[in-house]
């Protein structure tokens, strides 16, 4: 076998082309179908695959991220958590409710099947509020079901009703001043409502507190 260096001249002088020689070009072709082959087999081996983790995602994939559950269903407030009004008039907290109470009063409109329940709620008027007086009144406050079915404050009181009693009337407040209260409601025995809703004109979506 002849080397490049040591190739032998052409009849016409000139040096033949490598391809012209038999043993020289078969040689050529075996080193490039070599080198074919060992590059195919690099490209097909690639870079070692990622382990699988636990979950069965490579760790090059985020799987999809998932929201942990609020602490209240529905976004509603827990009770004792305060809600500023939209427009920062007014800030108003529920802290408790009671199911049954006033056991002494007569039925609510005598009907069976029905008793009385109460929710503890507290309205301040903020310090910086420049508009003047706000009125409040147990109008603003209902109760909620699970069939979405409200409930209104009662229209009549007893002696028994928990003290002290949150306005039944209107009344005004200046900046700084609060107001509490319970308010006392004419409920089915056998339910209970899932929130205390602030119904007020400023509350583009009424706050909800939820009912434990």
């Amino acid at each position: 076998m002849t080397t490049p260096d040591q190739r032998q001249p052409a009849a016409e002088g000139k040096p033949a082309p490598f391809w012209r020689s038999p043993t020289l070009g078969l040689a050529v072709i075996i080193a490039a179908f070599v080198a074919a082959a060992v590059s195919f087999f690099i490209a097909s081996r690639g870079q070692p695959e990622a382990p699988p983790t636990s979950s069965g995602v490579s760790p090059s994939v985020t799987p999809a991220s998932t929201s942990s559950a609020s602490s209240s269903p529905e976004g509603l407030l827990p009770l004792g958590k305060s809600h500023v009004s939209p427009d920062e008039v007014v800030t108003a907290t529920v802290y408790a409710y009671k199911q049954p109470v006033a056991r002494s009063a007569p039925r609510p409109g005598g009907r069976l099947g029905f008793e009385w329940a109460a929710a503890d709620i507290k309205v301040c008027v903020n310090d910086d509020y420049a508009g003047g007086q706000v009125s409040v009144s147990n109008a603003s406050w209902v109760l909620v079901y699970a069939d979405t079915g409200q409930i209104e404050p009662s229209k009549t009181g007893y002696e028994s009703f928990l003290k002290p009693e949150y306005p039944w009337r209107a009344r005004v407040l200046t900046p700084g001043r609060c107001v509490r209260g319970w308010i006392t409601y004419p409920v089915p025995a056998t339910e209970r409502p899932v929130a205390v809703e602030y119904a007020a004109k400023s509350e583009l979506v009424p706050p909800r507190w939820a009912v434990r």
